[in-house]
C-alpha cells in the first residue's frame, strides 16, 4: 500500500488539515488502477480524519476507520487537534504490505519565519542540469560481496553510473557512526574515512559530488534529529563552535585530497530543525574554503 500526505508539519490549532491519498502498487512500483481492496486506517495522536466512504469500527481494545479503494485509490482529510505532538497515520489491508506516515504538529501560535529580500543573495552562477543518485550504501553492499554487471560484464558501480549519464553523486556523512548507537557500529560506514574513499571514486569517474552533513551519529530525518554523542553535554555556545569546526574540518580534509564537494547539504530533512532539542543552529563556513 502507499500513503501520500502533502505535509510533514501542521499547526495544532484544531483547523489545519491536509488531504491523504491511499493506493496499492505492484512489485514494479506501479499503481494498480482497478484495485478495490478494503483497508483499515489507524490514527495515533491528536487528530481526526473525515471523508466519504469511511466507517468507524470499534473493538474492545482499539478504534479505527474502515474504507475501500475506488478506481484504485481513496482520499480523505486529516485534521490536526489542539495538542502539539506527533501524529502517526497507518493504512493496513490483509495480505498487503502496510504504509504509514508521521506528521509533527507545532503550537498554534508558531510562526514560520521567512528571510527578507536583503538576506537573500542573488546568485549569478549557472546551474547545469543534474542527474544523480545517493549511493552511500555502496561500500556496505560491496563488503557483503555484491557485484555489479553491465551487459554481462562485471564493472565498478560508480563508473557504470557515470557511463549511463549520471553527473552527480550524493553522499551522506555521520559524525561518529562507528559508536555503539551509531549508524554503523565498529565499522564506521558513512564516517569521514569512508566518505573520503567514496569521494575519490566519484572524482575519478568525472561526476560531481553533493555532500550531506547529518550532524548526527545516526540517521537524521523529520522524526529524529539527535546530536552526536560527543556533543550531548555541550552548552549552546560550545555546540555552535563544534558544528563550525567539524564542518570546516571535513571540507578541508576533502579539499586536501582534491575532492572538495561541488555542493553541500546542511542537515538532512530538517523540517523540524536539527540538533535536537534545539530547533536550529547557525554557523559560518570559513572564508575562502571554496
Amino acid at each position: 500500500m502507499t500513503l501520500t500526505i502533502y505535509k510533514t508539519t501542521m499547526l495544532a490549532n484544531g483547523r489545519d488539515n491536509v488531504r491523504a491519498r491511499v493506493a496499492v502498487i505492484d512489485s514494479t512500483g506501479r499503481e494498480i488502477k482497478d484495485a478495490v481492496t478494503s483497508f483499515r486506517i489507524y490514527v495515533t495522536g491528536d487528530a481526526t480524519i473525515s471523508g466519504e466512504g469511511l466507517s468507524l469500527i470499534t473493538t474492545d481494545s482499539i478504534s479505527y476507520r474502515g474504507a475501500k479503494l475506488s478506481g484504485g485509490s481513496f482520499s480523505f482529510i486529516l485534521q490536526a487537534g489542539t495538542s502539539p505532538d506527533k501524529i502517526k497515520l497507518e493504512v493496513k489491508a490483509d495480505s498487503i504490505w502496510p504504509a504509514s506516515h508521521e506528521i509533527h504538529t507545532l503550537p498554534a501560535d508558531f510562526v514560520m519565519m521567512k528571510p527578507s529580500k536583503e538576506q537573500l543573495t542573488v546568485t549569478i552562477k549557472t546551474i547545469d542540469p543534474m542527474l544523480g543518485a545517493d549511493i552511500s550504501f555502496l561500500p556496505q553492499m560491496e563488503e557483503r560481496g555484491m557485484k555489479f554487471f553491465v551487459n554481462g560484464q562485471e564493472t565498478d558501480a560508480v563508473k557504470a553510473l557515470a557511463e549511463i549519464g549520471l553527473n552527480y553523486i550524493r553522499l551522506r556523512t555521520f559524525f561518529n557512526p562507528e559508536n555503539e548507537k551509531g549508524y554503523s557500529p565498529q565499522k564506521g560506514f558513512c564516517g569521514l574515512e569512508e566518505t573520503r574513499k567514496m569521494a575519490r571514486r566519484v572524482n575519478e569517474s568525472g561526476m560531481k559530488l553533493l555532500l550531506d552533513f547529518h550532524y548526527s551519529d545516526y540517521w537524521a530525518d523529520p522524526q529524529q534529529q539527535y546530536k552526536p554523542l560527543a556533543w550531548q553535554d555541550m552548552s549552546y555556545e560550545e555546540l555552535k563552535g563544534a558544528v563550525k569546526e567539524y564542518t570546516k574540518s571535513v571540507l578541508l580534509n576533502l579539499k586536501e585530497q582534491g575532492t572538495l564537494p561541488d555542493m553541500v547539504q546542511v542537515g538532512n530533512e530538517i523540517n523540524h530543525g536539527l540538533l535536537w532539542p534545539l530547533s536550529g543552529i547557525y554557523f559560518l563556513l570559513p572564508d575562502g574554503i571554496w
